[in-house]
């Protein structure tokens, strides 16, 4: 749940980005999700797999979330810009579409701001997500505003544990 770089000159990637090294290969995420603040969270199951590429500076990942009522594929890419931004989309069971996202890493936390269609109300959102990566786990949590309500709440919670 996912914005304009500088006209400054970047410096170029490294290769194999540290942070996306360490979410390489195969996870099987468990947490919870939900569609809208009065929603009761919903336990989500994930298995996905998560391949390097464009030597080391992307992170493409592939799987499937289930939730008790609905389940999906989803599939994205997140690349490194280097100097610590990254950017990239993913496709998941809540957005008609990809989402897409930019934002910083500090240290073994990145912090990306994405945009949206949402899948059941047909309208444009917003949401801020955080991944934190430590002790061969990473855990994602998604905010995100109720586009009725307009309240922020947290959409998914979810800590992914390497297979």
């Amino acid at each position: 749940m996912a914005m304009a770089f500088g006209l400054a000159a970047q410096p170029a990637p490294a290769a194999d980005d540290p942070l996306l090294a360490q979410m390489a290969g195969n996870w099987v995420g468990r947490g919870t999700f939900k569609s809208s603040p009065s929603a009761e969270p919903e336990m989500v199951y994930c298995k996905i797999t998560n391949t390097l590429s464009n030597s080391g500076t992307a992170l493409n990942q592939k799987g499937r979330c289930a939730v008790a009522t609905n389940s999906g594929r989803i599939a994205g890419t997140i690349q490194s810009q280097g100097s610590g931004a990254y950017s990239g989309s993913l496709e998941s069971l809540s957005t008609k579409g990809p989402l897409k996202f930019s934002g910083k890493a500090t240290n073994n936390q990145i912090a990306l701001n994405a945009t949206f269609v949402d899948r059941k109300t047909n309208k444009a959102g917003k949401a801020t997500i955080q991944t934190v990566v430590s002790d061969g786990k990473y855990r994602t949590v998604s905010k995100t505003t109720d586009t009725k309500t307009k309240a922020e709440f947290v959409a998914s919670d979810i800590t992914f544990t390497k297979q």
